[in-house]
């Protein structure tokens, strides 16, 4: 079955979220103020349905078809001319089927979107898991870090810390199957070797 497509504001941004992520932002164009008005009438009217926003994914003057579904959480500071200060939180992500420059009577862009699951409880095979051990020893050699409190069950667990730049943890999550795997076996190959020439630094050695 197909699933239902609905209507969505748009703020692109260099941001990608995992659900329960919050991010601050400084609004301050016109377009994206009309937008944050209409939120946050939505949230002091208790409209969580209407207290909706997708975020696509813009990286390198281009922007993706996923992206995530936030909500606005509050409004830090307002500051002259209407300039504000928010903070959002993720609450899953999508997928674009059709942008808008500007939705209907709106300033802002829009689109019709699909709900995307980017199947975040995938396990991590045995030997990414084995990896991943070496990452966290490195880790605590380095940084003092309590290596115990950082779970690698899931793609999200792992997602959630280690540190990836944005279009690395967008592009982790929008692929599937043998390529998601390759990209992360990648990504967790030179994790490893940044950390190790890490720790050769602070022992005073230095890398060629």
């Amino acid at each position: 079955m197909a699933q239902r497509s609905y209507s969505l504001p748009f703020f692109p941004l260099g941001v990608f979220l995992l659900p329960g992520e919050r991010t601050g932002l400084h609004i301050f164009e016109p377009r994206y103020k009309q937008l944050i008005e209409e939120l946050e009438q939505a949230l002091n009217s208790g409209l969580e349905g209407s207290n909706r926003f997708g975020i696509p994914f813009h990286y390198e003057d281009m922007t993706a078809s996923t992206g995530s579904l936030a909500r606005l959480v509050e409004v830090k500071k307002v500051h002259p001319a209407g300039r504000k200060d928010i903070v959002v939180e993720c609450v899953g992500h999508f997928e674009t089927q059709r942008f808008q420059e500007k939705m209907e009577a709106k300033l802002y862009p829009g689109g019709s979107v699909v709900d995307r699951d980017m199947q975040l409880d995938a396990p991590l095979t045995p030997e990414q898991r084995s990896r991943i051990s070496e990452i966290k020893a490195l880790l605590q050699d380095s940084k003092d870090i309590d290596v115990n409190r950082l779970s690698d069950h899931t793609i999200e667990d792992l997602t959630q810390w280690l540190g990836l730049p944005p279009a690395h943890k967008h592009r982790l999550l929008v692929l599937k199957g043998a390529q998601r795997a390759s990209f992360l076996d990648g990504v967790l190959r030179w994790t490893k070797l940044v950390l190790q020439q890490e720790v050769h630094i602070h022992k005073g050695f230095f890398p060629n």
